[in-house]
């Protein structure tokens, strides 16, 4: 920064002089900048207001759509026999399930060899691991300590689905399990051999075991054993989806247990209550910025107006008992325009008529949700309202930061030609006042 001295000649106050007149010529630059500062305080009330609309978009995708009000919880009187989850196809009911097997995954175990012992070494040697028809063959032409076999098969670019691991003993020896991926028969291991590997090199058997603790012979029995109210069933997973509609059921032990299957009325009314809090807070929000950095923007009152429209309007064409909210337990308060939620009476609706209190909010052409999605979306979508009112005031102070920058270029060169002007005025000042005392100094030398 350069360093300024104007006055040294005169004795003039030159800076405080520029900086007053250059605090003038400033003032449209301040303007400018207030403007900027206007705007982008409103850029940044829409972008609240956006993220208000967008939070009760999240609180309308709970009731947009039939499906979302199929809500179930299910209880199991034996959690360490059987669990369940649901999804909107599931139907309320209660079913007897009883588990006579879990699913296992095949799990062969070779006898134990010393870590230092190789297997194969001749040419054509291999061992091929076959799982649902897909297989790998591991190359033992070049002889493999038992830990090279395991590095192989997991590595394998082919490998069907097995995970193989060493069992150390910690004498030395160590068997090789082979362990298939996934439960059930169908994946179950099945081993060839070739060159001169035998099934005798690796010395395989089955390591699984029936609930009693004695070896499965039956490969079979690989698959869980359950049944549902009597109807005896197998699925090679614990997790069972295709038996129930609706419904996917986790075989977690061996027993009996009970499982109910009941509508949520409760997550249903929490949904309602999160629609009725989420327009208090759009109507909050819009009061909010009426009285501060949107005052006077006419926008709000059109999106206030198309909220009421959508509240006030009855649903036409629905076939169920309820047409309006308020018979649900959802009414306008009078003086606040905000929505109160009579909980008694959204759960009379519910117990009363579940399919009419479902439509009335996710009816595809008039349900309360679906409106009210509508309108959120045209407010908050690329190209929607917001959007482009945003975009405009981004523009605006693009284009005042624009008129900003050439002001104080303007303004740097005027100051410059100022303090030039004043120091030339300084000099001239200055060579006045030499020569005005030199004057006086030979006059005042003359004889009188």
């Amino acid at each position: 920064m350069a360093i300024t001295a104007a006055g040294v000649g005169s004795g003039l106050d030159i800076e405080t002089i520029v900086y007053q007149l250059m605090t003038i010529e400033r003032q449209p630059l301040d303007q400018l900048r207030q403007k900027e500062k206007e705007a982008e305080a409103e850029i940044s009330a829409y972008g609240s207001l956006k993220s208000v609309l967008s939070t009760f978009q999240d609180a309308m995708a709970n009731l947009s759509n039939a499906d979302k009000f199929r809500v179930f919880t299910t209880t199991s009187s034996d959690e360490g026999v059987v669990t369940a989850t649901t999804d909107s196809a599931a139907a309320a009911g209660t079913y007897n399930i009883d588990v006579t097997r879990l699913a296992q995954h095949h799990k062969l175990g070779s006898t134990a060899l010393a870590d230092t012992t190789s297997v194969g070494g001749t040419a054509g040697d291999s061992l091929t691991i076959t799982v649902d028809g897909n297989a790998t063959t591991i190359d033992l032409s070049a002889a493999k300590t038992l830990s090279q076999v395991r590095d192989a098969i997991n590595t394998a670019a082919d490998n069907p689905g097995v995970t193989a691991t060493l069992l150390s003993k910690g004498d030395g020896t160590s068997h090789l399990i082979l362990t298939s991926d996934e439960s059930g028969y169908a994946k179950r291991i099945q081993l060839s051999y070739g060159g001169s590997i035998t099934d005798t090199t690796f010395g395989f058997s089955v390591l699984n075991q029936d609930t009693s603790g004695v070896t499965l012979t039956d490969l079979t029995q690989l698959d869980a054993a359950y049944s549902v109210d009597g109807i005896g069933l197998t699925s090679a997973s614990n997790s069972v989806t295709s038996v129930l509609d609706g419904l996917t059921l986790q075989l977690e032990g061996v027993g009996s247990s009970v499982l109910e299957v009941a509508r949520d009325d409760a997550a249903i009314e929490e949904s309602a209550k999160a629609f009725v809090d989420g327009y208090n807070e759009v109507l909050k929000k819009i009061d909010e910025l009426k009285t501060g950095a949107l005052e006077g923007d006419g926008s709000l009152r059109r999106i206030v107006s198309q909220f009421r429209d959508a509240i006030n309007s009855p649903a036409s064409g629905l076939t169920g008992s309820f047409t309006s909210l308020t018979q649900v337990g959802i009414r306008t308060n009078g003086k606040t325009g905000e929505l109160e939620f009579d909980s008694a009476t959204f759960s009379d609706a519910l117990a009363q008529d579940f399919a009419s209190l479902s439509e009335l909010f996710a009816n595809a052409t008039d349900g309360y949700a679906v409106r009210f999605e509508n309108v959120a979306k045209a407010l908050t979508d690329t190209d929607g309202m917001l959007d482009l009112r945003t975009s405009s005031l981004n523009d605006r102070v693009r284009t005042l930061q624009d008129r900003q920058s050439d002001m104080e270029y303007q303004l740097q060169l005027k100051e410059k030609a100022m303090r030039a002007k004043y120091a030339a005025l300084d000099s001239l000042v200055g060579n006045l006042q030499s020569i005005g005392s030199f004057l006086t100094s030979q006059l005042s030398s003359l004889p009188r």
